[in-house]
């Protein structure tokens, strides 16, 4: 199975202001303590302002496009999507309720199938190198045996990152 994170909204999430090509959006992954990840997408300028309520688990900035280039940039804009919310995992180290592992896990997965990671070595305690192509930077991702607890649980906040 494939998740995708979905594409930009069409309506700022903090002021409710219809978004245009052109603006700079900050997309924000978070997950409200007991609920589901959820995405934000708030115009940059906006984005020091808006706290969302749990554990911010990514952020990223992205340009929003004109429907007709949005539609074939679109497997372009996914991919690089789930590289920043890969990256964006590692920019704090609290995860109190293991998600932020599992997600590091199965974006890993994903990014080594399209070439964005590489595998730089062997598991080591409990932790799988990988080489991110871009920036040659190594980032330890949690060995997890994914069950299908780890799917059920992820499941309903991963359909809200998949478009």
């Amino acid at each position: 199975m494939e998740w995708q994170v979905r594409p930009i909204a069409r309506q700022c999430a903090a002021s409710g202001k219809e978004l245009r090509p052109g603006d700079l959006v900050t997309c924000i992954v978070h997950k409200p303590l007991g609920g589901v990840i959820e995405r934000a997408d708030v115009l940059k300028d906006q984005a020091a302002g808006f706290n969302p309520p749990g554990l911010l688990l990514g952020r990223w900035t992205r340009e929003v496009k004109a429907p007709a280039e949005e539609e074939q940039a679109q497997r372009a804009q996914l991919l690089a999507s789930r590289e920043e919310l890969f990256l964006s995992l590692y920019e704090q180290d609290a995860d109190p309720t293991g998600d932020r592992a599992i997600l590091k896990h199965i974006l890993a997965m994903l990014l080594e199938r399209r070439r964005v990671l590489r595998q730089a070595g062997p598991p080591e305690k409990g932790m799988i190198p990988y080489l991110h192509a871009a920036t040659k930077q190594v980032h330890q991702v949690p060995a997890i045996d994914l069950q299908p607890d780890h799917i059920r649980l992820l499941g309903g906040s991963l359909d809200l990152l998949a478009g």
